[in-house]
């Protein structure tokens, strides 16, 4: 019986799950190979080749065409037709029940579809390899297998894939009589098809269990007879006919449920539609079906000649497609003898299937045991070197770990080293770009300040010789005069020494602050005071502030000569100006924001040597006091000076 399903099996890999061509003619094969030399590469290429090689499935030919597809679709990178291609060698040794080529061809198709998700091919040809290993007897393989495809095709959410591996199990069950176990994979494989599955993939599937189930007493069997019947009148209205064979089968299946169920009337009716689908020229598994269920009715009515006539033509038709060489309908054979009362030539016929019976299942049993054994031999040696695999990973790691070990203080130590060396190249850098700057700063300071003190300075002298030479020569008014211009020069040279002097004293950290307490709205009101006194309208200032009152620390002196210096002219000037002093407070970083506009020590075009002096001297003045100094000269509103100091002393003086 196994034999016999696996027929209607190669019957669905050859045409269930692909295209079913019609071509059997050598006009058929002169015609498509007209249409393929005028076919540039493409589908339509590789669909005709694809023709070519199925006009004869079973002949060289098949494969040489199936090569030249294959071989094209992988240059061009068609997927598809490189996984058809894969998958139709599968079928042809599976046809040729080549064990070793099928195998070899599985491993191409399963690399090349699972990565290019063409996962109904990878089904269909992984079931053509485990019903080869059914064929072999390699039973309890086969199971492994199906169950394995089974977990892939759940993984993958192939339902295709999923009723395709349960087909397998019920074939590997019902070859060693699990007929439950059997039953049960057979219906679940037609449960699992998608609802997309074409009406060609479920007439196939039902058309396995169907067959499968046969002579078995289930009570589903006639619910899966009439899906099988509804499929087929629905191919039929389609203007798809099924195959004649179909027909037969699914009457002869029909009868023979009713002559189980004792309904005779009803399995007269489908014993003639029966007749009907016969032909001599029937599929062979259906013609022995056909006898075979004559002869189980005529039994039944005890016209026993017509039985045995009916039974020895299913013998002839299926010992040679049946492993077990038709010992089930032998058997049946003697049981009609008996029934005819001819128990002399019954008794030793029964006697001789008998034996031959035992001797078939158990030679499959040890056969099975011995498969057993090997499998487990085979995943003891597995086990093993995954275990030694495991060892030396293990083992690797270990190394590595001690490595690691070792290594991880001295990388760290190194990591810190350069690190630290970085920083400090970075700092030597720093430094070193900040002694050029000041060294060209220091060149270019003396060459102003050399300058700047050079002209008062020779004034004095000039004026003072000037004065001694000849002063009995001088009136009181000329007198006054050059006494006038020595104060002037003088002053402005001590005051020239005196702000270098505090900006080195400054630079060198060496200040001596005299911190008091002042209350800071006060401060800025002298300031503006002092401004007005000296430059009267030259200098206009305007005072803003919502501060009422702060007191702060503060080096009332040094802070009072800093506000000043940023209203004033550093040089003589005659020109106008309008100062604003904005005084704002920023209680989250507790400082004073202190914003001149449109001051002169900001504005470009007046800066000189003096000018960069006070800047120096009034930025490390603030810097010293954790405050910024910010010169803008470009600002909308006027070249402006910004500068903070906070509200209470911090530092350590």
């Amino acid at each position: 019986m196994k034999r016999l399903l696996i027929l209607f099996i190669i019957a669905a890999l050859a045409g269930g799950t692909t295209r079913t061509f019609a071509y059997n003619t050598a006009s058929a094969k002169d015609s498509l190979l007209q249409v393929l030399d005028t076919l540039p590469v493409g589908e339509s290429r590789f669909a005709t080749l694809y023709s070519l090689a199925y006009l004869d499935p079973m002949s060289p030919s098949c494969v040489y065409y199936l090569g030249k597809l294959l071989d094209e679709a992988t240059q061009h990178g068609n997927k598809y037709y490189q996984c058809l291609a894969l998958y139709a060698h599968v079928v042809y040794y599976y046809n040729h029940q080549d064990e070793e080529n099928t195998a070899s061809w599985m491993d191409k198709l399963a690399e090349t579809a699972i990565e290019n998700k063409q996962y109904d091919l990878y089904f269909e040809g992984k079931r053509a390899e485990i019903t080869i290993y059914i064929i072999k007897h390699q039973i309890e393989y086969s199971i492994t297998q199906a169950e394995e495809m089974f977990k892939l095709a759940q993984k993958l959410n192939s339902a295709k894939g999923m009723s395709s591996a349960k087909l397998c199990l019920m074939t590997a069950y019902l070859s060693t009589a699990r007929f439950k176990e059997g039953e049960e994979a057979g219906f679940e494989a037609y449960r699992l098809l998608p609802p997309t599955a074409t009406l060609e993939s479920r007439k196939s599937v039902l058309q396995e269990i169907a067959l499968a189930c046969y002579g078995i007493k289930n009570k589903d069997f006639l619910a899966y007879l009439q899906e099988y019947q509804k499929v087929l009148d629905t191919l039929s209205d389609r203007k798809n006919r099924p195959e004649s064979y179909s027909y037969l089968l699914l009457e002869s299946l029909y009868a023979d449920y009713f002559l189980n169920e004792g309904k005779l009337e009803e399995a007269r009716l489908h014993l003639k539609k029966m007749d009907e689908y016969f032909s001599p020229t029937t599929y062979i598994p259906c013609r022995g079906l056909y006898y075979n269920v004559y002869a189980h009715y005529y039994r039944i009515i005890k016209e026993y000649d017509k039985a045995l006539a009916c039974s020895q033509n299913a013998i002839e038709l299926l010992s040679a497609v049946t492993d077990d060489e038709g010992l089930r309908n032998k058997i049946a054979h003697a049981g009609i003898l008996t029934d005819a009362g001819q128990a002399d030539k019954a008794i030793p016929l029964f006697q001789s299937l008998l034996a031959k019976k035992d001797s078939f299942y158990r030679a499959l049993s040890i056969s099975q045991t011995n498969e057993i054994y090997q499998m487990r031999n085979m995943d003891n040696l597995l086990l093993e070197k995954e275990q030694y695999k495991a060892m030396v990973h293990y083992a690797g790691l270990g190394l590595i770990a001690i490595a690691l070990l070792i290594l991880t203080p001295s990388v760290i130590r190194i990591y810190y080293v350069r690190k630290k060396l970085k920083k400090e190249e970075e700092e030597i850098r720093k430094m070193s770009r900040i002694a050029e700057e000041a060294n060209e700063v220091k060149s270019r300071f003396l060459v102003n300040m050399s300058y700047n003190i050079r002209i008062p300075l020779n004034n004095v002298l000039g004026f003072s010789q000037l004065m001694t030479t000849d002063p009995e020569s001088m009136d009181a008014a000329q007198w006054k005069e050059y006494s006038e211009i020595i104060q002037t020069n003088s002053a402005e040279l001590i005051q020239l020494v005196n702000d270098v002097l505090d900006l080195s004293r400054l630079e060198a950290g060496r200040t001596k602050w005299q911190m008091q307490e002042h209350e800071i709205i006060s401060l800025c009101s002298d300031v503006l005071s002092m401004v007005r006194m000296k430059y009267g309208n030259k200098i206009q200032t305007d005072f803003h502030t919502e501060i009422e009152s702060q007191p702060l620390q503060v080096d009332t002196a040094r802070f009072t000569q800093l506000i000043l210096s940023t209203l004033v002219y550093t040089d003589p000037c005659e020109e106008k100006r309008t100062v604003s002093l904005y005084l704002n407070r920023d209680t989250q970083k507790e400082l004073f924001v202190f914003r001149i506009v449109n001051s002169p020590l900001a504005d470009p075009a007046l800066q000189t040597q003096k000018a960069e002096i006070r800047h120096s001297i009034n930025r490390l003045t603030i810097e010293y006091f954790k405050g910024t100094y910010t010169i803008q000269p470009n600002a909308p509103e006027g070249p402006t000076l910004l500068f903070t100091y906070p509200f209470t002393q911090t530092n350590n003086l």
